[in-house]
């Protein structure tokens, strides 16, 4: 799932997931929000980039 991901990568790195969302310009809350509903694509985009992975691959079942 995309919001597991995200929060292993923030794990992995040792940061919040709120400071992170801080981090993409998103606000508190975004990304937990992706649990019940799709997120944008502006959104999917910034926190690609701030993995340092394109769309696709945070995208990707088999990614993270």
């Amino acid at each position: 799932m995309l919001f597991d991901k995200v929060v292993h990568f923030c794990k992995s790195k040792g940061i919040p997931l709120y400071v992170f969302e801080k981090q993409c310009g998103l606000g508190n809350g975004t990304i937990k929000g992706w649990i019940s509903a799709n997120p944008r694509i502006d959104n999917l985009q910034k926190v690609a980039k701030q993995m340092g992975i394109t769309v696709e691959e945070l995208l990707r079942e088999d990614a993270g």
